[in-house]
């Protein structure tokens, strides 16, 4: 804050004209003195200095106008490099600002690789103070290496003097790699010459274990579908090749965007200043992030006009919690904000108060998270819901009949289960092809979807497998009228681009607890249920009808292991 204070103090200029005034009253009365000394004296000083002969007339005005115009000129010209000096000073304050609550970590590193700066997030990722690192080259002070670092940045830049964007792995701290991208650009002296570099640092450790964690899944996903058709296959292989061109598109975006007129124009991230309420500035990039053409279409409008409404009440709260006496780390907290469009975007922000042309203001960061969050959605989606059919899958559906199973277990409910295929549809695969096998199960699982209430769960558990879990339907009439009304939709025959194909469909149907308390006797006994039901030739049969039942050919259907449950009761 002292040297906050210091920037807002004015030097005022040296006041060499009165100097210069001065000088020439002291010219004028020594001449006088020195011509009444010397000369007539019948006048006196007086008289020589109020009425001197032309010829000393003439000498006083000119030095006179000699030393005022100098001292004149002498002024402005200081005055002038004075405003300079302080303008410059005002933008260096501006500019270490930005250095020092960057939420990236910075250094600036001299091209002898001595260290001249690093700021808090630097400090933070590699767990070593500033000042056992300024003054110190940097493979020293980060790594204790007496030799410079392989593929070390700063090399190439001193030697092409161009900007230079690398990712590789550190070890800054014993036993904990980290991974990161770096971008390191020349700074210039008068002369052209290289005399600094900075460089800026993301942590991507994070992204990384995240592709890593999708990876993964992808290959767990892979072993699953094997038994896919070649088609299939080479959709997949498509799909692939398209993720990774991508990915390269995307790394080669990275890399063009290390061009830079000032380090806020360099950052990616949204930079924004306001007061009172108020946007006071914000940067080009983050302008274009919210979808405005130019920084002045935000400027001056309220800040929370720029806030999605979900996000209100967290950034009000932000805007309380942070004030100009508040000059803690910055604080960081994920805001959805709302485009020039409408259109939501978002962003995890850090703040922290500044002094902005001499009034109290607040600096925010955002940095766009959209990426993220659509990932963490599709990462969910792939592991709960059917990607043909956009039904829940098993795991999904495993979950809800648990929690129904407690539920109804602790309000001493009942509730119904209903375990169904399509008869023959292995015949429609292999003689109509997978195509329309693939549009069949979509068109069955919309039905499915119109036939039951909100509150119910339809899943597709594998092949032409499906499930229904039907809450609060605890009587066997009440589960007919559900089972008719889903025949009725399911049964029309479906019209596709091969024509027109008939359904058939088998039910079973069970209740909790009368014919299972547990997931595994339940569904066994609706898949029993079912299989009864198409081996007498019926649409569909309870459970607890007291029919023999078709005894299925293997000793335990996939997911449903319950032991001893061969047949009905």
């Amino acid at each position: 804050m002292a040297k906050s204070r210091a920037m807002r103090q004015k030097t005022s200029p040296p006041r060499l004209v009165l100097a210069g005034a001065i000088a020439v009253v002291s010219f004028w009365v020594a001449d006088a003195l020195l011509a009444s000394t010397v000369g007539d004296a019948s006048g006196g000083l007086w008289h020589a200095l109020v009425s001197p002969n032309p010829e000393t007339l003439g000498l006083r005005l000119l030095v006179t106008a000699a030393v005022l115009g100098g001292s004149f000129y002498v002024e402005r010209l200081v005055a002038r490099r004075m405003q300079t000096e302080a303008e410059l000073r005002r933008a260096t304050y501006k500019l270490g600002l930005v250095y020092d609550h960057s939420p990236d970590p910075i250094m600036v590193v001299r091209s002898d690789f001595v260290v001249d700066y690093v700021n808090a997030a630097a400090e933070q990722l590699t767990g070593t103070s500033a000042n056992e690192l300024v003054g110190r080259t940097c493979h020293e002070g980060l790594f204790g290496r007496s030799m410079i670092c392989d593929e070390c940045p700063m090399e190439e830049v001193l030697r092409t003097g161009a900007a230079v964007v690398a990712a590789n792995e550190r070890c800054y701290r014993p036993g904990q790699q980290t991974c990161i991208e770096m971008t390191a650009y020349p700074v210039l002296d008068d002369g052209g010459s290289i005399e600094s570099v900075v460089q800026i640092v993301k942590d991507v450790t994070q992204v990384r274990a995240a592709e890593q964690e999708l990876r993964q899944y992808g290959e767990h996903l892979e072993e699953r579908v094997r038994e896919r058709t070649q088609e299939l296959e080479r959709t997949n292989q498509a799909l692939q090749s398209e993720i990774e061109e991508r990915g390269a598109a995307e790394y080669a975006l990275r890399e063009s965007e290390a061009r830079f007129q000032s380090l806020v124009d360099l950052s990616p991230d949204l930079i924004m200043v306001h007061a009172d309420g108020l946007i006071l500035f914000m940067n080009h990039v983050g302008a274009r992030l919210l979808g405005y053409r130019d920084p002045e279409d935000v400027v001056g409008r309220p800040v929370m006009e720029i806030v999605h409404p979900e996000s209100t009440s967290t950034a009000g709260y932000g805007l309380r919690a942070t004030t100009v006496h508040d000059w803690g780390a910055p604080r960081l907290t994920e805001l959805r904000l709302e485009c020039a469009d409408g259109s939501p975007i978002d962003v995890v922000t850090a703040a922290t108060p500044l002094m902005f042309h001499g009034r109290p203001a607040i600096q925010a960061v955002a940095q766009d998270i959209s990426a993220r969050k659509r990932a963490e959605e599709t990462v969910r989606r792939m592991a709960y819901y059917d990607t043909l059919t956009g039904l829940p899958n098993r795991a999904l559906f495993d979950d809800r009949l648990t929690v129904a199973i407690r539920a109804a277990e602790r309000d001493e409910s009942a509730f119904a289960v209903l375990f169904m295929d399509i008869n023959d549809f292995k015949d429609v695969n292999d003689t109509r092809g997978h195509a329309v096998g693939d549009e069949i199960l979509t068109e069955f699982a919309n039905r499915l979807r119109r036939a039951v209430r909100k509150s119910d769960t339809v899943a597709r558990i594998g092949g032409d497998e499906f499930t229904v879990l039907l809450p609060k339907v605890g009587t066997r009439p009440a589960a007919e009228h559900v089972v008719e009304k889903m025949l009725r939709e399911l049964t029309v025959p479906v019209i596709t681009a091969d024509g027109s194909i008939p359904l058939n469909v088998s039910v079973g149907a069970a209740f909790y607890p009368q014919d299972g308390e547990s997931y595994g006797t339940l569904m066994h006994s609706a898949d029993m249920a079912m299989y009864s039901a198409k081996y007498a030739g019926e649409r569909y049969r309870f459970a607890d009808s007291g029919e023999a039942v078709y005894e299925s050919p293997a000793p335990a259907r996939a997911g449903i292991t319950e032991p001893g449950a061969s047949r009905l009761l």
